[in-house]
């Protein structure tokens, strides 16, 4: 069975008559009675009762012509859609900035070359605002860690946003190479003691401050890059998903090594999900769908987590 079949025979079926639809799609009347004598012989059983008047629909005609219409706007809607998506367009994703490099590497960079017209911004967002930027309309679709008491899930699912886990991460120690307990290959709760903790100062970093009683001391300071230079100088310890931070310059470099937290009592997951608003273009979804397809690849297998 082919379009073309289903094309004719709705055609004939509007126009009652072979000859007028043939007329109307700008073609042979005997291409026309071809396609639809054909199509008759492979379901079996005529479709259009032929007379001297025109053609009408028997009921097995009736059947078929309302399922070949909506075959062939389903075919259109296809053909209308690979035009969308070749004439481009734009879309912007909200991250935040931990997950920005490998969301631009390993997703915007491959997917423009697959789709060079489309346009993606990558908007750096804090955690805590993931939420209120989908809302503003600024995003339509997020990817964020989940982190416990900001309630990220509970309020997208409240917006009626979809939520698709993409990674479970784990959080590691990064310490600084020249430390000494950074020739230890596993450290012990007793080891954390003797080490300060390091993480932001403002109070939607709730993952470091659950951590910090199990250390010998914290520091509470604004922005990433001093927090690093006292990890660096080993005055400090920085806790974060290990596989997106392996990223940072300071990692590849090997000036910080990663390390696994001893601490048995505490969940060391780091759930990465995609969110998306109710209503997204045509290239958002496109968009979407290779995000979800491809987040993953490359990055240490571990168990997905439910959302």
């Amino acid at each position: 069975m082919r379009l073309e079949q289903l094309e004719y025979f709705v055609a004939a079926a509007n126009a009652g008559a072979i000859s007028a639809a043939a007329q109307r799609l700008g073609i042979s009347q005997p291409a026309v009675s071809a396609a639809v004598r054909s199509l008759e012989n492979e379901l079996g059983s005529p479709l259009l009762k032929r007379g001297n008047s025109g053609v009408s629909l028997t009921p097995l005609g009736r059947l078929t012509y309302r399922d070949a219409r909506a075959i062939l706007e389903l075919a259109q809607n296809i053909q209308a859609r690979g035009k969308d998506v070749e004439a481009g367009g734009s879309l912007a994703v909200c991250a935040q900035p931990l997950l920005s490099f490998h969301l631009t590497s390993g997703i915007v960079l491959p997917f423009k070359k697959l789709h060079p017209k489309i346009n993606v911004f990558v908007r750096n967002v804090p955690n805590v605002d993931i939420i209120a930027d989908l809302r503003s309309g600024r995003s339509n679709i997020a990817v964020t860690l989940v982190c416990m008491g900001l309630k990220i899930r509970e309020q997208a699912r409240g917006m009626g946003c979809e939520i698709v886990p993409l990674y479970a991460d784990e959080r590691k120690m990064f310490i600084g190479a020249g430390h000494p307990l950074a020739a230890k290959a596993e450290l012990t709760p007793e080891d954390l003691k003797s080490l300060r903790i390091a993480y932001y100062s403002h109070s939607s970093d709730h993952v470091s401050s659950r951590y910090a009683p199990y250390f010998g001391g914290e520091y509470r300071l604004a922005n990433r890059d001093d927090i690093l230079d006292l990890v660096i100088r080993n005055e400090a310890v920085f806790i974060q998903a290990a596989a997106m931070f392996q990223h940072d310059y300071r990692v590849r470099k090997g000036m910080m090594v990663a390390r696994s937290i001893p601490l048995k009592e505490v969940n060391h997951s780091a759930p990465i999900v995609a969110i998306r608003t109710p209503e997204i273009s045509l290239v958002e979804r496109l968009f979407w769908e290779y995000l979800i397809e491809n987040f993953s690849k490359g990055l240490p297998e571990r168990p997905s987590l439910p959302v």
